[in-house]
């Protein structure tokens, strides 16, 4: 599929494809630049409600980044 880049950098997303991921006039998107790609993803993703609920759980027992992080180092020094 092709699409053409509208003056104000509006796009048309093909019908087909908004109907199977039930996209409306309203739906929100991730714009995410990949390389050379643009990657579009609706949102809320099943990313976001995975990190949203790790970001609680690993608050909740008190998980630091920088815990998670040194935690990292030793695994991949091991490897």
């Amino acid at each position: 599929m092709v699409t053409r880049v509208r003056e104000k950098g509006q796009v048309t997303i093909p019908s087909n494809i908004r109907e199977s991921l039930h996209l409306s006039k309203d739906s929100v998107l991730s714009v995410t630049r990949v390389g050379d790609a643009i990657l579009l993803i609706p949102r809320p993703s099943e990313v976001d409600a995975a990190s949203a609920k790790f970001s609680r759980v690993a608050q909740e027992k008190g998980i630091t980044l920088e815990a998670l992080l040194k935690d990292l180092k030793k695994i991949r020094h091991k490897s």
